[in-house]
């Protein structure tokens, strides 16, 4: 089968932050999981290189855009490398490939009669001398009264006509917008409305829920058309005569990046990239990202596609997160309340990052960040629980049986609860439930630290020998196929483990290994980390708050 992961493009002028990790790790998941299955997995991703943030930008910093958008790149492949996410590839919207694939695009929704001339009053700041995008407002809600910034509301979840919005403000410097007449063109959302709908009908039960509710609200209000053109310096040049002067709109664009980079991926290696991407080849296609992208991927991205006329396949799987809060308050990086993922990687192992976003995914409901919670998950969890599994049993077998045990029979309830995980926890991922996969496997392995105790080898070992080597050869086979079933969450510790008991992962299936020769060199797999550093990060999280 194969299977197509696209996991949402981090916007290049900042750093990646815990957020992103929250909504993008399911994505790296389910992608290694396929991978094991012996499925054929494109994981693709990138940097969002264009918009006016990146204009503001340029000129607050005196850098060309390209200079902001090289280092973002760099930072972000880094940041997503480091944190073990394992990207076919991983790449930007300024590339030359996607351009002229987004231009062609262009070109044929033009010739369909998608795109239209509209002549209209566009906000515009005079200080800055700019036209300003949605985002780079700041107004009332006309709906509920609120503040907002850009055309979305948080509290009551309409997405706005920008003109509609109340009191607006240019959200640079603060002054009042003005008015000027402007030309753009138009893409005809609205067209797609009966589509869009038979899309959210029969996908009730593969999309996240939040993502059904938000969908199905939006074509209950009467999805608009939307602007496709804007006055930018830095983007993608309109194909079309007369538009010269403007660039595409970012959101017509950086969705395309899942398609562009699939199809650039597969031209260099030989594949043919229709077979993740077109009706009837045996695939599955899984977007995953946060619950403010939530629009762009149930309803713009599959207008799009199917505004190609080219049997493109519509997403199977919306895989959409809630939000993440920081120590019980809004995560913003303008008021410093935010953690970035390179500060955690300096002081903590990518697994441990991993477990606590994964182990916490907020499929369901908001999830806020503690640090009091991060390190106890740490202490208590996976070295409390899965490390301490492993060392109190591979330096027991070290000890006593020079790292090697005789091969002996497996317990059949042990043996029949590894099964059932493996159909269950793969039923999970596949769904895209990472965390009720990850807290199946947990679960049994507190089973198994109950095992151990309850049968007491250090006791077998001097009265019954031979019934000592049977408990531990059960518990290494416990080990190696806990050890598959955490390879997808935990990709560096779980290679560790490979090399304490020689043995590879290569498949996603319960074996029993046999002729277990240990490594002679087994180290704890965790840190544990002083109660102390909490409120020291608390300390630190607090002063960087403006």
């Amino acid at each position: 089968m194969n299977i197509l992961i696209g996991i949402s493009w981090p916007f290049a002028n900042g750093d990646l932050h815990i957020g992103h990790a929250a909504s993008s790790l399911p994505g790296d998941v389910i992608a290694r999981y396929h991978r094991l299955k012996g499925n054929n997995v494109l994981l693709v991703s990138g940097s969002d290189c264009h918009g006016t943030p990146i204009d503001v930008k340029a000129l607050q910093e005196k850098k060309s855009a390209k200079e902001i958008v090289d280092l973002c790149h760099e930072n972000f492949s880094k940041d997503f490398k480091d944190l073990g996410f394992s990207f076919d590839l991983y790449n930007r919207t300024d590339d030359s490939y996607h351009k002229d694939f987004v231009k062609e695009q262009f070109n044929k929704y033009y010739d369909y009669g998608y795109l239209y001339e509209k002549k209209e009053e566009q906000l515009y700041c005079e200080h800055c001398n700019l036209f300003l995008a949605d985002r780079y407002i700041i107004g009332i809600c006309p709906k509920c009264g609120v503040n907002i910034k850009g055309d979305e509301c948080e509290k009551c979840g309409s997405l706005l006509e920008i003109n509609n919005v109340k009191e607006t403000k240019c959200a640079i410097c603060g002054n009042p917008t003005s008015i000027k007449e402007t030309k753009n063109l138009y893409f005809s959302l609205s067209k797609f409305q009966d589509s869009l709908k038979n899309l959210v009908n029969s996908n009730k039960n593969n999309w996240r829920e939040n993502a059904v509710l938000f969908t199905e609200k939006y074509l209950k209000e009467g999805i608009p058309d939307r602007c496709a053109s804007r006055n930018l310096n830095w983007g993608i040049d309109i194909p079309i005569e007369g538009y010269e002067d403007k660039k595409v709109y970012g959101w017509f664009e950086n969705v395309w990046g899942y398609v562009t980079a699939s199809k650039k991926y597969c031209e260099q290696n030989n594949l043919n990239w229709e077979n993740f991407w077109k009706k009837d080849r045996d695939n599955k296609i899984y977007l995953v990202h946060a619950k403010d992208n939530i629009p762009f991927h149930t309803i713009i991205f599959p207008a799009l596609l199917l505004g190609t006329k080219e049997n493109y396949k519509l997403p199977d799987k919306i895989v959409s997160d809630e939000y993440i809060t920081i120590e019980g308050e809004k995560l913003s990086k303008s008021k410093g309340n935010y953690i970035s993922i390179r500060y955690l990687l300096e002081k903590f192992p990518a697994d441990a990052i991993r477990y606590y976003f994964l182990v916490n995914d907020p499929a369901k409901r908001d999830f806020n960040f503690t640090w009091n919670d991060f390190i106890n998950s740490i202490n208590g969890e996976l070295l409390g629980k899965w490390g301490n599994f492993i060392n109190r049993t591979l330096l027991f077998v070290n000890k006593s049986f020079d790292g090697s045990l005789k091969d002996s029979t497996i317990d059949e309830e042990i043996e029949e609860k590894i099964k059932v995980l493996f159909e269950e926890v793969g039923s999970n991922i596949d769904n895209g439930d990472v965390k009720e996969g990850i807290n199946k496997i947990f679960d049994f392995i507190n089973y198994a630290n109950k095992y151990f105790d309850e049968k007491q080898p250090w006791i077998l070992a001097k009265t019954d020998i031979n019934k000592c080597n049977s408990v531990l050869f059960n518990c290494v086979n416990i080990i190696s196929n806990v050890n598959t079933l955490l390879k997808p969450y935990l990709p560096f510790s779980c290679e560790k483990v490979e090399e304490y008991l020689n043995n590879k992962v290569t498949t996603w299936e319960y074996k029993t290994i046999s002729n277990i020769l240990l490594s002679k060199d087994i180290k704890p797999l965790y840190e544990r980390y002083d109660k102390a550093k909490i409120s020291e990060e608390v300390e630190i999280l607090n002063q960087n708050k403006k």
